[in-house]
């Protein structure tokens, strides 16, 4: 009787155990089917479910209608303006382009300054290394300075508040805008108004696009007025076009409100992300030469002397209320170019165009550096601690301007160093620093 009891017993738990087998194993299977990420099973094995509410990424990211006419530099977006996508190195006022679309070689993980502005921080006119973003990191010493430039022709202050959201994924530390006076303002107004989309960045909605001043681009022969300075230096102003941005009427008001608006937009971005915001303006190359035309005594018509006196006006206007923006830098500009334009240097080209050439671009850089290398940390040099990746610290070692790992945890040690004394960075510090290889000894310890 008793071994009977115990037989009954038996198959119950074994009846038991193949319930709750069979219960888990239809559980895993649901789970499996309807939500296969929770078990992380093999990815191959994982079914793609398309959508037609989210296009495919890469579907995105390579399109190919982006690479069949050449001739479009820009396309235009729903909500921003963008640079057709992989231009090839070799043009000369414009180029190379990354896959983003904007004038890098490459796309990087980090960037230690991000750059946005118009075609003015594009760089038409001057080589890739010429472009003042570039030629500010090169002079940059003793620091990380990798530099991103997202700037495109044709934007203004709307697409620079844009596409900050974007930039912090770059973890920049510097965040450089530069505004231009000669059209961001009516730029920034027309695509203000003439996008709902922005329409909180309307400072007066009785406004609409009709309202912006008609201008002809690009300028008639009548319009042009032909100069020849001292020493041979030539070019061709165009008063009358720039002008449209900075006369006192309602759009314009209004297009310089919403520079305001973007760049407290921007700053406050940049502040949160851990960056720190450096704004400039730069001027229109009527500006740049108005001293030397007052000094030459060259007698300049009413439509350049109506430029340059509301201009300088609006300009140091947005300049006041830039530097005053929390946590933010202003930098002159205008000023170095007005003086770079007296010592007879080749700024511009000799025709119509107002974009700077690579001694303009120069101009630039210089005065931008005593700014931004500060903000910018110093290359460490020696050992350091750094958090790895999968948890627990590793000894690094800074040589010129490179890290190296040091593989051998009796190297501190022999080396005379001290753990707890050493400089701990993060990954994110590491940035701009190319990794060496490994090392299993160490410089030994100062005094």
């Amino acid at each position: 009787m008793e071994k009977k009891k115990k037989r009954i017993r038996l198959q119950e738990m074994l009846l038991m155990l193949a319930s709750v087998v069979i219960t888990l194993a239809v559980a895993l299977g649901l789970v499996r089917w309807l939500a296969p990420g929770l078990l992380g099973g093999p990815r191959d094995l994982v079914v793609v479910r398309s959508s037609k509410e989210v296009p495919p990424f890469f579907q995105g990211v390579f399109r190919q209608e982006d690479y069949a006419a050449a001739q479009d530099l820009i396309i235009p977006d729903p909500l921003i303006l963008r640079a057709r996508p992989l231009l090839p190195d070799g043009f000369y006022e414009v180029g190379p382009h990354d896959i983003l679309g904007f004038r890098n070689r490459a796309v990087p993980n980090i960037a230690d300054v991000i750059v946005v502005g118009d075609s003015q921080t594009y760089g038409n006119n001057a080589f890739l290394e010429e472009t003042w973003p570039r030629l500010l990191v090169a002079r940059i010493k003793d620091r990380p300075a990798t530099v991103y430039s997202m700037a495109v022709g044709g934007w203004a202050g709307v697409e620079y508040a844009a596409i900050i959201p974007y930039a912090m994924a770059f973890q920049p530390r510097v965040v450089v805008v530069a505004f231009y006076t000669g059209n961001d303002p009516l730029e920034s107004f027309l695509r203000a108004y003439g996008n709902d989309a922005y329409e909180g960045l309307r400072p007066n909605p009785a406004l609409s696009v009709e309202d912006a001043p008609a201008l002809v681009f690009p300028a008639p022969e009548s319009e042009k007025w032909p100069v020849t300075f001292s020493g041979g230096v030539q070019t061709v102003f165009t008063p009358k076009l720039r002008l449209a941005s900075n006369l006192d009427v309602p759009a314009v008001r209004a297009g310089y409100a919403i520079m305001k608006a973007a760049a407290r937009m921007i700053a406050a971005r940049a502040v949160k992300g851990g960056a720190r915001p450096v704004f400039t303006i730069i001027p229109t190359k009527e500006l740049v030469f108005r001293k030397r035309i007052e000094t030459e005594g060259i007698q300049p018509p009413e439509d350049y002397t109506a430029l340059v006196e509301a201009e300088a006006k609006n300009l140091q206007d947005l300049a006041e209320y830039l530097g005053s923006l929390p946590g933010a830098a202003y930098v002159d500009v205008a000023a170095p170019l007005q003086e770079a334009a007296r010592e007879n240097l080749l700024l511009y080209k000799s025709n119509m165009d107002g974009h700077p050439l690579a001694r303009g671009q120069d101009v630039i850089a210089r005065a931008l550096l005593p700014v931004v290398t500060p903000l910018l940390p110093i290359l460490p040099r020696g050992p350091f601690v750094v958090e790895a990746v999968n948890g627990g610290e590793r000894v690094l070692l800074a040589i010129r301007g490179r890290y190296f790992w040091v593989a051998d945890p009796r190297a501190l040690e022999q080396g005379g160093w001290k753990r707890e004394d050493l400089p701990r960075l993060t990954i994110r510090d590491l940035g701009g620093m190319p990794y060496g290889g490994v090392l299993n000894k160490l410089p030994p310890a100062g005094p």
